[in-house]
């Protein structure tokens, strides 16, 4: 009897050694920056109101749902603004856009699902909905 309590020990403090450490990496800041970059989660007769989550350069930056949007401020450069949804497989991730940020400057990205194909793409800052609640600057 006791052999199986020493089998089972060892194999767990030798799959304790195989757990991922937590790194403790700060969460993104799209809070601050000079440039605004509106995304909109715009409405369309094939969208089906699935919740699409916004990636910057593959982080987390905000989940959208049908008609709303987000400000996010970012830093000059160059940036890919992609994101998912969420589905019963998994997540559904969907092809980014390519998206060059200057100081001082208003961009803005549109994500649209148009015949049965999500995308994003970048528009004018006039043609996206603006967020209900302005970043402070």
């Amino acid at each position: 009897m006791s052999y199986r309590f020493t089998l089972t020990a060892l194999a767990a403090f030798s799959l304790l050694g195989c757990a991922k450490p937590v790194t403790g990496e700060p969460t993104a800041d799209f809070t601050t920056g000079p440039t605004l970059v509106t995304v909109e989660h715009a409405w369309t007769r094939t969208d089906d109101g699935t919740t699409v989550y916004i990636t910057v350069d593959g982080k987390d930056a905000a989940a959208l749902k049908v008609g709303e949007s987000v400000a996010l401020r970012l830093p000059e450069g160059t940036y890919q603004i992609g994101g998912y949804a969420k589905s019963l497989v998994g997540k559904v991730s969907v092809e980014p856009v390519k998206l060059t940020t200057t100081a001082g400057s208003a961009k803005a990205v549109e994500y649209a699902v148009t015949k049965s194909k999500p995308r994003f793409k970048e528009v004018q800052p006039e043609e996206v909905t603006p967020p209900a609640e302005q970043p402070s600057v």
